[in-house]
């Protein structure tokens, strides 16, 4: 069972790594390289996540379209100087400001360094990509914890985990994929508002059932 366990949770902590990849800056040719999308798809299916199917769609939206027109989508989207449209920072979101920078930014810097975590980009912490990558780094430390059969770590771990997604990134990550399915032109960039929604759609649900579960074991 805990070999089952640390596999799914691996399984999972790719899934947050490679998602995040997707809202960096596009490069289309290491992307297309690395499979990105395929593999994306391959873990949603491994965990039973519907979200595979916007996966290949990301897929072949990737084929579609170039990297200059890719450039040009992801600009519009998330950097537009005179608004964009898909904010991608929780601030943006959860603090009454609707600013960079506010209350919630300080409480996921704290977060990230109680758990050993130092941001090694520029920015503020609270991008959604930083807090996939964060909470892949969780799943991480939960699958070596159990492969240590060092328990106390994981409950601390999964503690720390369930916390962070269900106080921050469960509370914007859909407002956001919401924003760039309306937004969005390009199919890569479509198929990726529906990804964002389906996996956080059904890490809400694991985490509830894992909550309501007597022993607070994940499956």
């Amino acid at each position: 069972m805990n070999t089952d366990r640390a596999r799914l949770d691996l399984a999972r902590s790719d899934v947050y790594r490679l998602l995040a990849a997707c809202f960096y800056e596009p490069d289309r040719e290491m992307l297309l390289e690395e499979n990105l999308c395929a593999n994306l798809a391959g873990l949603m299916e491994e965990l039973s996540i519907p979200a595979a199917r916007s996966c290949r769609r990301m897929e072949q939206g990737l084929q579609e379209n170039s990297r200059e027109e890719l450039l040009v989508e992801y600009s519009s989207l998330f950097l537009n100087p005179f608004g964009a449209p898909a904010q991608p920072y929780g601030s943006v979101y959860l603090d009454k400001e609707r600013q960079l920078m506010g209350d919630s930014t300080m409480q996921v810097r704290k977060i990230y360094a109680a758990a050993g975590v130092k941001q090694e980009t520029d920015g503020p912490p609270d991008h959604i990509a930083i807090e996939l990558e964060f909470m892949s780094f969780l799943g991480q430390r939960i699958a070596q914890a159990i492969a240590c059969s060092d328990q106390e770590a994981v409950a601390e771990f999964t503690a720390i985990q369930a916390c962070f997604f269900n106080t921050y990134l469960a509370s914007w990550a859909p407002l956001l994929g919401r924003a760039i399915q309306e937004h969005a032109e390009l199919p890569l960039y479509r198929a990726l508002g529906d990804c964002l929604l389906g996996f956080i759609g059904a890490e809400q649900q694991r985490l509830r059932k894992s909550a309501d579960s007597p022993l607070h074991e994940p499956r």
